[in-house]
């Protein structure tokens, strides 16, 4: 499932934003307040009706406070309305209040039936007559993720996981590592079980194996992730030394957990997939940049894209490194077919400026930054950037009409 615009109606400080987003890469940048984190938020509550349909899984809807509110006063409703690439639509609609006044101001809705029929489709039904299905996932990861919550014992382990427990909290953008610790847990414990019957120790588990190589591909430096007991800990290998990943600095603890759990609900949800990590998905990301080093911060988004090459990234930031390592990617996209033996230009995945889109998030409006003609984003990302240079080189000209004679 690819989502192609999201619209939102009266939602917290917006009387009416929609936005087509790309179907591997969206960017939104903007100044703090003016509605990134809102669109993400708006985003969740309308795949929230998703999680809410599937059998023993929690959705997420709108609170009190999404509908605007002016001088004390809200609109009568806030309305999340969804649309994917195939032309499913639906929509989810919160009310000031059920009086009749206020019901005769919102306007007619699409609702949830063609959403529930899809779904019946495509999961339900073939979940109940046993046949095999995909199931799409999703998952917000919000500014608190580095807060890991790694469990101190293994009393209340559960042994056994199911495929939905996959979409189990993949909305709520706080922090969720300790779900990923046990299935990571008991998942060795699988393994080594299986070399033991095989009498094969070099065998691994297929959907293990898939969590493995996705941090590794992010994280060249890093690998041989396991858990180890007294005490507890999930530790992995960097420089040739053992380290607990509570011991890992901030910025590798942000996206060490947003990999492993993204990876984990990817082959819980799809284990029958030869690669779960091609699974197709759509992943929130609030402040990309989060304790992310400068050089990290230009990797990062082409390192995710590789990783898993069937989802979907709607993402915030404020970094120029990211936006400007962005459009290295589209660049790369156009000079595809010319020949270079300029290592670092090799290394560059490219991306499909059809595919990506970004966005200025105003408090009045919202600006498409992608150029139409050569397809590259706009210098308007890197605004702030732009403007602290600006003031050096009007220094750097007082320094210089000093010296004259």
């Amino acid at each position: 499932m690819t989502i192609k615009t999201i619209t939102l109606d009266n939602f917290r400080s917006k009387d009416h934003i929609q936005l087509e987003l790309g179907a591997r890469l969206t960017i939104l940048i903007g100044e703090n307040g003016a509605g990134k984190t809102s669109v993400l938020d708006g985003l969740s509550i309308g795949l929230g009706a998703i999680l809410t349909y599937l059998p023993g899984v929690s959705g997420i809807s709108f609170r009190k406070t999404d509908i605007k509110q002016d001088e004390n006063q809200k609109a009568p409703y806030t309305r999340v309305r969804v649309e994917t690439e195939d032309g499913l639509i639906w929509d989810r609609t919160e009310r000031r209040d059920k009086s009749k006044s206020t019901t005769a101001q919102i306007p007619p809705s699409v609702g949830l039936q063609n959403l529930r029929k899809y779904l019946d489709k495509h999961i339900l039904d073939p979940l109940n007559d046993s046949k095999s299905f995909e199931l799409p996932m999703f998952s917000y990861y919000g500014v608190s993720r580095a807060l890991l919550d790694v469990p101190l014992r293994r009393r209340g382990f559960p042994k056994v996981h199911a495929r939905f427990e996959a979409m189990e909290g993949a909305l709520v953008a706080d922090s969720r590592f300790k779900s990923a610790f046990v299935w990571f847990y008991n998942k060795e414990n699988e393994e080594q079980r299986k070399q033991r019957e095989l009498k094969d120790f070099e065998f691994q588990l297929p959907e293990l194996e898939a969590v493995r190589k996705a941090i590794v591909s992010v994280f060249p430096g890093i690998s041989d992730p396991h858990i180890i007991l007294n005490p507890l800990k999930f530790v992995v290998k960097k420089d040739r030394e053992t380290l607990d990943i509570m011991q890992l600095s901030d910025g590798y603890k942000t996206l060490l957990s947003l990999v492993i759990d993204l990876a984990i609900r990817m082959a819980l949800a799809n284990p029958e997939i030869k690669n779960p990590l091609e699974s197709e998905a759509v992943v929130l990301i609030d402040e990309m940049d989060l304790h992310l080093h400068p050089e990290w911060q230009r990797r990062v988004v082409g390192d995710l894209l590789r990783t898993f090459p069937k989802t979907q990234f709607l993402l915030t930031t404020h970094s120029p490194f990211i936006i400007e390592a962005v459009n290295n990617h589209l660049q790369r996209h156009h000079i595809l077919d010319i020949p270079t033996k300029d290592k670092e230009i090799i290394t560059i995945d490219p991306i499909s400026p059809k595919d990506v889109k970004a966005y200025f998030i105003g408090e009045k409006k919202e600006t498409p930054l992608l150029d139409k003609e050569i397809q590259l984003l706009d210098d308007k990302l890197i605004h702030p950037f732009n403007a602290i240079a600006k003031v050096y080189d009007r220094m750097r000209d007082l320094q210089w009409e000093s010296k004259k004679p």
